[in-house]
């Protein structure tokens, strides 16, 4: 539209940018919010681009049996077996799938069909931080008026070092963090806007909780005691001040909650019988070896620190991240601290930044765990069941979560305030017009455009504020450290093409330890079984009858333990073990070329033991000592 046909000078029209941004709706600006993550992400991890398909942060330690928990999915539906269980590990118990992270290798099946696990892992490991950020930004759009607030509480959800840290870990379960904030959308529709229907509200409430129990069990756990003891805490104040309106309240809420029960018992009946009662499913403590609650939080480490250097040495020797030193999983940083607690003090008239304030505080609390030498809150958890597994230090995603919304609500807050002095937004200007246009035009007052900058700049200043010392603290793990996965080539070229049935012990064997050979299964494409694993079933005491056998091939395959001795009562326990696994071939990989963390003690270590134990030499295939018919040896 020309300025002859509108009758208004050009040079008092709006800039064209600013009148299509003004008709863009507001989906498209989060679409704009998700591109700016994403790209983010790919910067952040930048080098797995070169090799998609054969680095990723490590093919050893947890990675290993996150690229196995990756490829299982896609194995269990291409060849029509049961998701939920499978022999590929601890063989020939098996291991109980329900629900150990299914939904991120089921949704990326394709992927891992097409392009191997190696890429799959890659995929999570980008798309985790932007879809996280964003969905935390979705939530926040609801509570604040300022675009840029809820983008930077967004950025902090996705970005925090405990999302990175577990990335970098390995945890996706821990680093995809999308979901929560959908979960808290549809509550806070459930009981306070009440806009949608209750009965759909309630579904996709279910269906949400159905798919974090896929991803992670133990944030489901927190979210739930989460919400319980907010639920209890906003109860108690109801009845104080309105027991009847209490009582609406709860009316109001009970119809989508029971349609939330109702597709919760439809979808997860069946995985969740399967993951108390099921084949091979866990008794008792998760972890029986340490302490409960005793893996927690510190707090130093809020504001400072990073993982012990001892913890580092060893990651980079056998396992996990091999990139620099990482912050603390609990990491928030002087800056947040700071913005939350000033803001929570000038805006505390905000109930909802007040309530995750609050709810904040009582999970930093709960984070710090039992054991540090002071009496602290998860004393009062720590043995009930199933938050008896729950690793304090984890609790830090719901202080991460609740820092991120008042971080949103603080900006947005600062930015409202000094945009409210501008005084008149527009004023009218009289204009020359034809009869089909208006007779004045509105024009933003130029007093109104400064302090609309000002407000900008104000909210931006708190948001690098509060962002910046995380951003420092992550800085030197900027871009991601990556390392090829490196597959011996008896498994890269002979383990894929194995008869059926095979059970297979590849030295190092994952006894706790070093567990690289999980990557060769998962890159073999599970087309054998292996009596080790990762996991809670590597604990010893779950070796049952055979634990003596199961101990002596760990410190076999640890180097720096001792090594077991080759006398004939430790060869007659690894005897009495291979034969109660199955096992039907033993490979010991001799390939100089091998990182550290994929060697284990020695190969002539390991040839002399497997010598002595199987009762015959072993033959040389593709850069490997090999025993085959491993059953045919004496069990004595």
């Amino acid at each position: 539209m020309s300025a002859a046909t509108t009758g208004l000078p050009a040079v008092l029209r709006p800039p064209a940018w600013r009148r299509i941004a003004r008709s863009i709706p507001a989906r498209h600006g989060l679409a704009g919010s998700g591109a700016v993550y994403l790209l983010l992400s790919a910067g952040l991890w930048w080098h797995i681009w070169l090799h998609p398909s054969t680095v990723t942060t490590c093919g050893c330690g947890d990675a290993a049996l996150t690229l196995w928990v990756l490829e299982w999915p896609a194995y269990a539906l291409a060849h029509g077996h049961n998701l939920f269980f499978s022999t590929s590990l601890f063989h020939p118990i098996g291991i109980n799938m329900a629900p150990n992270s299914l939904a991120l290798g089921t949704v990326l099946a394709p992927v891992t069909w097409l392009f191997g696990p190696v890429t799959t892992m890659n995929a999570v490991d980008v798309l985790s931080p932007a879809l996280s950020a964003l969905s935390m930004c979705y939530l926040l759009r609801r509570w604040v008026t300022w675009r840029p607030a809820a983008f930077a509480g967004g950025l902090l959800f996705g970005f925090s070092p405990f999302a990175l840290g577990s990335l970098a870990l390995a945890h996706p379960n821990f680093g995809l963090l999308a979901v929560p904030p959908l979960i808290v959308a549809c509550i806070d529709e459930l009981v306070v806007r009440r806009v949608r229907r209750r009965a759909f509200t309630g579904a996709v409430l279910g269906v949400l909780l159905a798919v974090e129990l896929f991803i992670s069990v133990e944030v489901l756990a927190l979210i739930a005691l989460s919400c319980m003891l907010a639920a209890a805490c906003w109860a108690v104040v109801a009845a104080t001040r309105d027991p009847r309106r209490l009582a609406h309240h709860v009316a109001a809420v009970m119809p989508g909650l029971a349609v939330t029960a109702g597709v919760d018992i439809v979808l997860l009946a069946y995985p969740l019988w399967f993951f108390f009662a099921g084949p091979a499913h866990l008794t008792g403590r998760v972890w029986p070896g340490a302490p409960p609650g005793t893996v927690a939080a510190t707090p130093a480490g809020f504001v400072g620190g990073s993982i012990s250097p001892a913890l580092v040495g060893i990651m980079r020797l056998f396992g996990g991240y091999q990139g620099p030193a990482l912050p603390p999983l609990s990491f928030l940083g002087y800056g947040l601290v700071v913005v939350v607690v000033v803001g929570l003090t000038v805006f505390r008239r905000d109930g909802r930044a007040m309530f995750f304030g609050a709810t904040g505080l009582v999970a930093a609390a709960l984070s710090l765990g039992v054991g540090n030498g002071y009496w602290a809150p998860w004393r009062l958890f720590v043995h009930i069941p199933v938050l008896v597994n729950v690793v304090p230090v984890n609790i830090s995603v719901v202080t991460d979560f609740c820092a991120s919304v008042v971080l949103g609500i603080v900006v947005g807050h600062v930015q409202a305030r000094v945009a409210g002095r501008a005084g008149p937004v527009t004023e009218r200007r009289p204009v020359a017009t034809s009869p089909a246009d208006p007779p004045e035009e509105a024009i933003e007052a130029p007093e109104h455009r400064r302090h609309r900058r000002r407000s900008a700049l104000a909210g931006t200043a708190v948001a690098v504020a509060a962002l910046a010392p995380v951003a420092g603290a992550l800085w030197p793990n900027m871009p991601m450290t990556v390392r090829p996965v490196v597959v011996p080539r008896w498994f890269a070229v002979v383990a894929p093409h194995l008869r059926p049935g095979q059970v297979v012990l590849p030295y190092p064997e994952s006894f706790g330890g070093i567990q690289s050979s999980m990557a060769w299964l998962a890159l073999a494409g599970s087309s054998y079984s292996m009596p080790g694993g990762g996991g809670p079933g590597v604990v010893a005491a779950r070796a049952g009858s055979v634990r003596r056998g199961y101990e002596l091939l760990a410190q076999a395959s640890y180097p720096l333990s001792p090594p077991p001795a080759l006398d004939p009562g430790n060869i007659g326990a690894v005897r009495r073990a291979l034969s109660t696994w199955g096992v039907t071939t033993i490979v010991v990989p001799d390939e100089a070329a091998l990182p550290s963390y994929d060697r284990g003690r020695s190969t002539a270590y390991a040839v002399g033991l497997f010598t002595a134990v199987v009762g015959s030499p072993p033959s040389l295939q593709e850069h490997a000592w090999v025993w085959t018919r491993v059953r045919a040896a004496p069990a004595r």
